[in-house]
């Protein structure tokens, strides 16, 4: 959802105006800020709780963004907080909601045109996962990675042949270069990520957390676009995926056809 008729102008300014959002993902775009906005976001209507992150445009200008604690404000994003720009944001949810308050800053020069602009994406989770920190970098069970292989954005089955770890971005770059494409919602995915890249490479993306290290042979790559960036949330050996698949395909628990 693109909620890009936000403004400021309407608004008083110490006036606290709220939006309450259902989206898995979306962008917020405020122009002109002041008071301040309180998004509450919620996953859909399952009221199951879920790991949010956004990443603000490059051009945000003129507020601050907080997490609604129990009893005080948590500060999200500043421009002047030092981190890179482009860093993901994170938060988890509370009884299946968070809400995000988007404070205009107080310039006293009268009202510029700024725009708060950034997007969210919403990641359901159970409530065990909730409680560890590294959720996100365990392997996939069995079942996970038959669910995957059918609804993943990207399926691919390749080779690693650069990894970087990017600390200011709190993420691991991994290039890869493709032997196969099972799926590829994104076009863009399979396009070279700069002219130093071959035709056959991508680049895919890890938390810098999940202390990602180089191996040698063929994997299944299986993630999902996030904010822009394809984030890889399965990676098992192809061995190890064969073995996977030939035991669904025996016992008939296959979701979709596993080619």
């Amino acid at each position: 959802m693109d909620f890009s008729g936000l403004s400021g102008l309407l608004q008083e300014e110490r006036e606290v105006q709220s939006v309450y959002l259902r989206c898995g993902q979306g962008r917020i775009q405020w122009q002109y800020p002041r008071g301040a906005l309180r998004l509450v976001l919620r996953h859909g209507f399952s009221g199951r709780d879920f790991f949010g992150c956004l990443r603000t445009d490059a051009r945000f200008s003129g507020a601050n963004i907080y997490v609604e604690g129990r009893r005080k404000l948590h500060i999200l994003f500043t421009k002047t907080d030092g981190k890179h720009p482009d860093l993901f944001r994170c938060f988890t949810s509370n009884l299946g909601k968070v809400a995000l308050y988007v404070e205009a800053e107080q310039t006293g020069n009268g009202l510029h045109k700024e725009v708060a602009s950034f997007s969210y994406d919403l990641q359901p989770a159970s409530s065990r996962s909730l409680r560890s920190e590294f959720q996100e970098c365990r392997p996939c069970t069995e079942d996970e990675l038959l669910q995957k292989f059918c609804t993943s954005d990207f399926v691919i089955q390749g080779t690693v042949d650069t990894l970087r770890h990017q600390n200011a971005l709190q993420r691991s770059e991994l290039e890869v270069r493709i032997t196969r494409a099972y799926r590829k919602n994104d076009t863009s995915l399979l396009v070279p990520k700069s002219t130093q890249l071959e035709p056959d490479h991508i680049v895919l993306y890890r938390p810098l957390k999940c202390g990602t290290q180089a191996a040698t042979g063929s994997f299944l790559f299986l993630g999902r676009w996030i904010l822009g960036i394809p984030v890889i949330q399965c990676a098992p050996r192809i061995t190890e995926w064969q073995k996977v698949r030939r035991k669904a395909i025996l016992h008939g628990k296959h979701q979709c056809q596993l080619n």
